[in-house]
């Protein structure tokens, strides 16, 4: 088991652990290194719980005792840091696209085993418990910076389309986190963030946090900063050789959490569906298909057949 899996595994249970437990999990989660090389003692001492209490949370996760748990942590937290240059630099020495090229197969092997990976049980669970927040928040913030903002931009779009509740958080002079202002503890913050982590991130988790509400981080590992501020997330596997970290799962991500939605979100999202298209259709919004256009040799050939 790797420590992201581990994470999804005690994020899934956190909600039916005893308070004891609960305050064991949430220090382990965001204390990572101090599992990785403390003893169960010292580990109970940090948290200040019972040491029993350290090794039937190592059983929640699936393990006998604690030492395996934490050899999970201890392989874990050694992170790497995402260079671009030198992502760049490995795909100029394979080459240019081409036969002697083989990135453009290496990538396409990487992207498939990224998609592999993510539909899995513990994703399927973890879709689920997100999609059920944002159908229970009273009003739901989608953010993302850098190349994170697409990801909140098309969940936020495609998923305000359906639920008027859902806001993009954006702002060109950053006045947008003057929207959290207004949120509180029935409110939902959905942060995509990545290695290289964007700083703005943590800023609008710390104010989320101090503003009671609950926190969805979307995010590639253990390690990231979100994690420890978060109540709930999915992991997005973003391996291979790319220029950036792939993208393609988070997107496949957007679209698992907005099939969920739809999914559980019964009439009202069918006719908040059905009022969009209304709208649009209204303000001549969409082009219509270009028809073929046949010259007379073609068009002589299409009544022959």
């Amino acid at each position: 088991m790797k420590l992201d899996d581990l994470r999804q595994v005690l994020w899934d249970a956190y909600a039916d652990l005893s308070p004891q437990m609960k305050v064991a999990a949430s220090y382990a989660l965001e204390n990572p290194a101090d599992v990785a090389f403390k003893s169960v003692r010292q580990l109970a001492k940090a948290a200040d719980v019972h040491p029993s209490t350290i090794v039937r949370l190592a059983q929640v996760a699936g393990f006998s005792t604690y030492d395996p748990f934490r050899a999970v942590f201890q392989d874990g937290v050694q992170t790497v840091d995402v260079r671009l240059e030198e992502r760049a630099a490995a795909l100029q020495k394979d080459g240019r696209w081409g036969e002697e090229s083989d990135a453009f197969f290496e990538i396409g092997k990487a992207t498939l085993s990224n998609l592999s990976s993510l539909f899995q049980p513990d994703t399927q669970r973890a879709v689920q418990r997100i999609a059920k927040a944002i159908l229970d928040a009273e009003r739901v913030y989608v953010a993302g910076y850098r190349s994170s903002f697409a990801f909140a931009h098309y969940l936020a779009y495609a998923g305000k389309i359906a639920m008027r509740k859902i806001e993009l958080l954006e702002s060109p002079d950053g006045s947008h986190f003057d929207m959290l202002g207004q949120a509180g503890p029935n409110d939902l913050i959905i942060l995509f963030t990545f290695a290289p982590y964007a700083s703005e991130g943590g800023r609008l988790l710390t104010i989320a946090k101090k503003r009671g509400c609950k926190i969805a981080a979307i995010t590639d590992t253990m390690s990231s900063p979100a994690v420890p501020l978060s109540d709930m997330g999915l992991f997005v596997p973003m391996t291979g050789p790319q220029l950036i970290p792939s993208l393609v799962p988070a997107a496949s991500a957007c679209e698992l959490i907005l099939a969920e939605c739809a999914r559980l979100g019964g009439a009202e999202l069918v006719d908040n569906l059905r009022a969009f298209r209304d709208q649009v259709h209204a303000v001549e919004g969409y082009l219509s298909p270009v028809e073929p256009i046949y010259d007379d040799e073609d068009e002589g050939a299409e009544q022959a057949r």
